[in-house]
């Protein structure tokens, strides 16, 4: 009894053509195929076989070589959110496997493969959600799917909200995270530990060599620079001295430098398993904690919710019973004085939402609240303007009023328009520019702590992600989950089309469109071709060219720059050593160093020159920042855990979609607009300039 199983097993995959899935569904679902992967046979049966409710339908498996292996899921037709999903594994010798879970998708289908039970003649099984049970026959497998079955709800922030209000404590220890005064030191070393380890082999390479490089180069600068220092302060002795000092410590340096390089190199080595099972369980690199992890969209954005309320806190240090002068604007958003600004914004959109203009087009009562409100959340939303409004009252803010640039804005409005930031969040270029700004503003040594500056970038720019990836999620929701594959081409190609009317709108949404198809193809061929397919090679290779492209324009532009600036420099330099106006000659003149018509013509023209390359710089900086953002924003987007697999597959697939879209939208528009946007001449780019920085004051 115990051989007998086996061998009947054995026989019927070694010369048997097919394998026979025989599916009875009691329930009220009728399933269509969503998706497959069968390295190994086919499926014989038509794909556009429905598995219908209440009634019976056999899945015919062709076998290969090797047999038949691989995995297959359906969706119910009508609402999308009930899946049969299977794996198979019949081959022509050995033992049969099988797996099947209807109702709510697995976790990873896809791995499941892998572990799936053996396929027995007599003994039924069951799937993980109760679901359906089966049992093995001679030709295949006999599946029963259940008349009540799960259907899946996909994860909402909410959800990790809920979580985190029924077990505060647990909440706020993740966060918070342990350990007292006499750790301090420790944990320094455990986290500069952390972030200086590679994240495999090749980068433990690249960084090994980095690491002996500069060690080799700060040898020899220190070897060559002691002798000459020396000899400057103390002559001959001095040389001598500063010869021994230099070999010395060169020598030291070049040392320590390989050693440091070889201990980064066994470190990547010994990186090899963790960076195996890391990339097969689809997890990303977090090199602030240096380690592989699981991307979670739902918690990510949960935790830059907690951390913006957390960092923002009462923008006056106010508590509930703080004094102020008058209390008018909290009066009018109905909050206390002590309100966080989370609470001031909620009860502004509370507030402003009923006084609309569009929801009261002839009302000017409404009309005229709703631009109070505006006003006042403009004064209670920035802490520095809330302090004042405090101190001094309503007349102090407005004393205080005079008009200041927004960076953000600026740089939205002359790449694209603001319609954009949802796809690109904030620029790169707009948050070091706005951080420079502030720095050069503040009198707090804090605020000028470039330390500082450099964690608030990355934690914006961590955010930045974040939003985008949402923004992603939800407008790929109707493909993914809704499976309206029609509706949600028509819809983004509208969006398409209003966004390449803006000024630098078709590079915009070809920059985007050619990463957005490089993310999911390489996406797509490692989890169904294979992380060492040839699908996925050239799929990589195809990104890196296309990043090596956009980083040898930048490089380019740069140069091109330079030239230009040069230029510029010499022409007011020119202009500087030429006799200016005579005051005694020219009626009217009042200053005699005042530059005359011809060289102030002369520094005119050199910067109209520059301007337009100036404008291509800042342009191909834009892309390598699209370019990087949108690779994490991918990694989060489509390797989200909170998700399981066959839906990570589909956001892949209409990543891929979307992309496709935006490409022959931009050439659409593009065409539409001439040369575009990069080649402008200088008196537009001057006027575009102007346009931006016009519309991007705002009053503080």
């Amino acid at each position: 009894r115990i051989l007998k199983r086996p061998i009947r097993i054995f026989v019927a995959s070694a010369f048997s053509l097919a394998m026979i899935v025989d599916i009875t569904n009691d329930s009220d679902c009728n399933f269509v195929l969503d998706g497959e992967w069968i390295p190994s046979g086919d499926l014989k049966t038509d794909r556009t076989t429905v598995i219908a409710a209440q009634s019976r339908t056999q899945l015919e498996f062709s076998l290969g070589v090797e047999g038949v292996k691989g995995i297959i899921w359906y969706v119910d037709k009508e609402k999308c959110n009930t899946y049969l999903s299977m794996t198979v594994q019949w081959p022509r010798m050995g033992k049969a496997h099988f797996s099947c879970q209807a109702g709510v998708p697995p976790p990873n289908l896809k791995a499941d493969l892998s572990s799936a039970p053996v396929l027995g003649q007599g003994e039924v099984k069951k799937g993980a959600e109760g679901g359906c049970e089966w049992q093995g026959a001679s030709d295949g497998v006999k599946l029963t799917i259940v008349k009540e079955l799960n259907f899946y709800v996909p994860p909402t922030v909410a959800d990790y909200a809920a979580a985190a209000a029924a077990n505060p404590d647990a909440a706020v220890a993740a966060r918070s995270g342990a350990g007292g005064e006499d750790e301090d030191g420790a944990n320094a070393i455990s986290e500069i530990m952390a972030k200086t380890r590679p994240r495999d082999a090749t980068d433990g390479l690249v960084r090994g060599i980095k690491a002996a490089g500069t060690g080799l180069a700060t040898g020899v600068a220190t070897a060559v620079g002691a002798p000459v220092i020396g000899a400057k302060q103390e002559g001959a002795l001095g040389f001598v001295k500063g010869l021994g000092v230099g070999i010395a410590g060169g020598a030291m340096l070049a040392v320590g430098g390989l050693a440091g390089g070889a201990a980064q190199v066994g470190r990547g080595l010994m990186q090899i398993p963790a960076a195996h099972r890391g990339r097969l369980e689809e997890k990303v690199w977090d090199q602030e904690l240096g380690q592989w992890v699981d991307s979670d969209l739902c918690k990510l954005e949960f935790d830059i919710q907690n951390q913006k309320d957390e960092e923002e806190g009462p923008a006056s240090g106010a508590a509930a019973d703080v004094q102020v002068k008058e209390t008018e604007y909290y009066d009018y958003l109905k909050v206390g004085p002590g309100a966080t600004p989370s609470e001031i914004k909620k009860a502004y959109y509370r507030e402003a939402k009923q006084c609309h203009p569009d929801k009261n087009p002839d009302d000017a009562a409404a009309k005229a609240k709703f631009q109070e409100l505006s006003e006042i959340y403009q004064v209670l939303s920035d802490p520095e303007a809330r302090k004042k409004y405090d101190k001094e009252g309503k007349a102090g803010v407005q004393e205080q009023k005079t008009a200041a640039l927004d960076p953000k804005a600026f740089f939205s409005l002359l790449f694209g328009s603001e319609k954009f930031v949802p796809w690109t969040g904030e620029l790169h270029i707009a948050m070091q520019v706005d951080h420079f700004a502030k720095a050069s503003a503040a009198e707090d040594d804090e605020v000028k702590d470039e330390e500082k500056q450099e964690k608030s970038v990355k934690k914006k720019q961590a955010a930045r992600e974040v939003q985008c990836a949402c923004h992603l999620r939800e407008k790929t929701e109707r493909m993914v989950y809704s499976r309206d594959a029609a509706g949600f081409e028509e819809q983004m190609r509208l969006e398409a089309h209003d966004l390449g009317s803006a000024q630098f709108g078709p590079e915009l949404l070809a920059a985007l469109g050619e990463i957005f198809q490089l993310r999911s193809e390489i996406y797509l061929a490692n989890e169904l071709a294979g992380r060492f397919s040839i699908a996925k090679r050239l799929a990589s290779v195809k990104h890196n060219a296309a990043m090596a492209k956009h980083s040898l324009n930048f490089a380019a532009n740069v140069s091109g720059s330079l030239f230009r600036g040069a230029k510029v420099v010499s022409a007011a330099n020119a202009a500087g050593k030429k006799p200016a106006l005579d005051k005694d000659k020219v009626e009217g003149a009042e200053d005699p160093d005042a530059l005359n018509e011809e060289q102030v013509k002369a520094i005119d023209d050199a910067l109209s020159n520059a301007l337009p390359k100036f404008m291509q710089t800042a342009w191909s900086y834009v892309v390598r920042d699209i370019d990087y953002t949108m690779k994490m924003v991918g990694r989060k987007f489509l390797q989200d855990k909170s998700v399981p697999w066959q839906i990570r597959v589909r956001r892949a697939q209409a990543l891929q979609k979307l992309g496709i879209i935006f490409a022959e939208e931009a050439v659409t528009a593009a065409a539409s607009q001439g040369e575009g946007g990069k080649s402008m001449a200088a008196e537009e780019v001057k006027a575009k300039i102007q346009e931006a920085f016009v519309d991007s004051m705002k009053e503080k």
